[in-house]
């Protein structure tokens, strides 16, 4: 594994031990918005008044970890580690027998280069093929059951892997009852894993008609409803054969804009779940416990990243939701109510991911900066 991708995937919240109004903008307990002209995305620290906290905030420790900024007082702060959320994947691939040939052979090389890639190590992985044996088998119970359950790369590649058929021989395309119960059982260890981030790829090259009855709009709003439940994405392929447009709409419903297309080479698979993998690691954080074991009170949390983990931290300001993150750098809560997580604005994102030296931290104790 290479220097680089170990620090790019193990990239870890940093938690300072301190946050001082003189440094820090928008420091003082007194207001949600920064207290100077100077802009909290650009810069972590301004000129200006701090407010008039001293006594620190609701984690000060003990022996105190702040200072005093002249005559305006300090925020106190404490430190706790918090680490990226875990991502797990729930594979439904396509085993038809349109698939036989070049397209199972490019499908299995991309799934076994995507397990096997150190940059995939620490996913969580589980496979379900469709259909099952049984002609156009449309029974949402086959496919709840996972055929090799979800469990961490790169350790459980031998198991993905060997469970892979020779070629594709399934007679039919049932993408209601395949996805329906994919999507329960994606879930459903969602549920019992709250602190993780599950998605499904669903890879397949027909039109998803196997199922008597049902609609491309019913078999939509399948992935809609399991991003409306608890979040769970679901991202299309479309391998040669299958038509495009139609599997855009089952990506859309499920929070993934549209479905990759690969029509035109099936070597492109690996690309495509290199992709995915880029998109769904490194932007969430899981919100570390309160120091002394209290309660986490969301309004003085901020948030920081260093480029290139060298210099003079950026404090990055909160939004509401990923909306309220309007294009702009930021940070928001998965959920303002019960918040378990920290995710980073798309724009702050894209630049995070790509600087693999790039340091962040969550700064505790301080009134959050708001955007």
């Amino acid at each position: 594994m290479s220097r680089l991708a170990r620090s790019h995937r193990h990239l870890f919240v940093l938690l300072t031990l301190s946050c001082i109004a003189a440094a820090w903008s928008g420091c003082a307990t007194g207001s949600d918005k920064p207290t100077t002209g100077t802009s909290s995305t650009s810069q972590s620290s301004s000129s200006g008044n701090g407010g008039s906290g001293g006594t620190g905030g609701q984690y000060a420790s003990d022996g105190g970890g702040g200072g005093g900024g002249g005559e305006t007082g300090a925020c106190t702060s404490t430190s706790a580690e918090a680490h990226r959320i875990a991502l797990d994947i729930v594979f439904l691939i396509d085993q038809s027998g349109s698939m036989t040939g070049a397209k199972w052979t490019g499908t299995t090389t991309a799934l076994r280069t995507f397990f096997e890639d150190p940059a995939s190590g620490g996913i969580g992985a589980g496979m379900v093929y469709f259909p099952t044996q049984e002609p156009s088998d449309c029974d949402v119970t086959h496919y709840m059951a996972l055929d090799v359950p979800i469990d961490s790369l790169p350790g459980h590649g031998f198991a993905l892997t060997n469970s892979m058929p020779a070629d594709a021989t399934g007679v039919g395309t049932p993408t209601y009852g395949a996805l329906k119960g994919a999507l329960m059982a994606a879930t459903a260890y969602q549920d019992a894993h709250p602190t993780h981030k599950v998605i499904l790829v669903l890879a397949t090259d027909g039109d998803p008609n196997g199922c008597e009855g049902q609609s491309i709009d019913e078999i939509a709003n399948l992935a809609r409803d399991a991003l409306n439940y608890n979040g769970v994405l679901t991202y299309v392929i479309g391998v040669s054969g299958s038509t495009i447009a139609t599997l855009d709409k089952i990506a859309a419903a499920g929070g993934t804009t549209a479905a990759y297309d690969i029509t035109r080479d099936i070597s492109e698979f690996s690309a495509k779940m290199a992709e995915i993998r880029t998109a769904e690691l490194g932007c969430d954080f899981e919100i570390p416990p309160p120091p002394n074991g209290q309660e986490l009170d969301p309004s003085i949390v901020n948030f920081t990243y260093t480029p290139n983990g060298m210099g003079t931290p950026k404090l990055l300001p909160r939004a509401d939701d990923l909306a309220d993150c309007n294009d702009q750098p930021g940070w928001y809560y998965d959920s303002n109510i019960a918040p378990r997580k920290i995710i980073i604005c798309p724009a702050s994102c894209a630049t995070v991911q790509v600087d693999s030296n790039a340091k962040v931290a969550a700064l505790f104790g301080c009134q959050s900066v708001v955007n």
